[in-house]
Parts: structure tokens; sequence; C-alpha cells
């Protein structure tokens, strides 16, 4: 019988529980275990001063308690973002359908007619933009995980189009349909950044916890695995339970 077992069997039989282990065995190894008795004998001890200790009058702490009590803020009647990238969503996907059926009119009166693979690129783009903005109004607190696309995205489109504009490669109604994106995009940002506890994608702590093991010498130190919860529980936890 090991010290650890001992122990716990020491413990429920102090409280009058079932040890689990053969009452002979367990006086045989305290009698052998010096370390063991000591324990038995602190454990009694402590079990006494317990038990006789006179119960007192736990302190009133309902008035210092209620005196920090701050009731939660109300929430925003309207989670105004949140509606305004609804709008932009639907406004997205209704381009996508202009652009799918539609002649998109382009600078200098000419226009490019439906189902040209150009305008079905676009078309794809378009609802792809669309795809991020439902998911963002459906799920806000995944808000920042589409700021890497939506972002990159809308800088380099207000780039070329500052560029086309300039060279007077297009025309006004087509940089109007950007418009919702552009909507969406600032709403994102809005919704994301609005709750600095939400973690952004991948932060998540370590599912493997790591203490760190050397000389004393942080240069040296190397991180090491903890070995698992259950190599510290004592017997009883290792045990089925019915």
């Amino acid at each position: 019988m090991d010290c650890a077992t001992a122990r716990e069997a020491i413990s429920a039989t102090l409280d009058g529980e079932d040890p689990g282990v053969p009452l002979a065995a367990l006086d045989a190894h305290v009698a052998s275990c010096a370390a063991c008795t000591a324990w038995q004998d602190d454990a009694a001890a402590v079990s006494r001063l317990v038990r006789i200790e006179r119960a007192v009058e736990p302190p009133d702490v309902i008035e210092h308690v209620l005196e920090r009590f701050a009731p939660p803020r109300k929430p925003a009647p309207v989670d105004w973002p949140r509606w305004a990238l609804a709008f932009a969503a639907v406004s997205q996907f209704s381009l996508v359908v202009s652009l799918l059926f539609l002649p998109q009119p382009v600078a200098k009166g000419m226009s490019v007619a439906p189902g040209s693979h150009m305008e079905h690129e676009a078309a794809a783009f378009n609802f792809a933009v669309g795809v991020a903005l439902v998911w963002v109004v459906a799920r806000p607190r995944r808000a920042r995980s589409q700021l890497p696309v939506l972002l990159s995205f809308a800088a380099l489109l207000v780039t070329l189009s500052l560029i086309d504009v300039v060279g007077g490669n297009v025309g006004w109604y087509r940089l109007a349909s950007h418009l919702p994106m552009l909507l969406g995009v600032v709403c994102t940002v809005l919704i994301g950044s609005r709750e600095g506890k939400w973690p952004w994608p991948g932060n998540r702590a370590s599912t493997e916890t790591r203490e760190r093991t050397g000389t004393g010498d942080p240069r040296h130190e190397e991180a090491a695995p903890v070995r698992p919860a259950h190599w510290r529980r004592p017997p009883a936890a290792r045990r089925d339970v019915a």
C-alpha cells in the first residue's frame, strides 16, 4: 500500500466512512511508516479541533454587498451598426442580381451586356462579400474574423477606383455600386471593435499547460509540458464510482 492510498483511507476512517481498503493492511502500513503515523496524528487533531470548535454567527455583509452592487447597463434599444450591416448585405445581393441580368453602364456611354465572363466574375466577388456581411450579422462576435478579407478587398478596390476615376475609365454609376460594400466594411469594423474582450480568431488559450524548468537563469530555462491533472489526483479519483 502506498502512502497516498493510506492517507486517503485514514481520512475516510476519521470521517466515519468506508476506507476502501482492508483495515489490517492500513494498520500495517501506518505501523511501518513514520510519515503516515505523523500524518494520522495531525489529521486526528485537526478533526477534533473542528468538531469542538464553537459555532459563531457569520458576519452580516448584506449592506456592504448592496452598496457595491451596480445593476447591469441596459443594452442599447437599437443596434444600428448591425441593422445597417443587414441593409448593406441585402444591397450587395441585389447588386449581384443586377450584374447577372441587367446591362452595366461604364465610362463614355458604353455598357457591358449581361452574361459576359467579366460580369460573372464581378457577381461572384460581390456575392462572396454579401455572404461575409450576412455572417457578421448572424454572428456579431465573429465580426473580426472577416476583417482581413473585407479590409484588404476594400483597400484595393478604393485604390484602383481612384486610379480609374483620374483616368476617366469608370463612371459614377459603377462607383456607386461599391457603396454597399464600403458601408458593410465600416459596420463590420464598428461591430468588431466595440467589445475588446472578444478574442481574435485562433487566439485561444493553449490546451496544454506548460511550466518552466531549469537552473534559475531565464536564459537557460525551457518550457516543459505539465503532467496530466489525473497524475496528482488521490487514488479515489482514479477508482470507478458506481
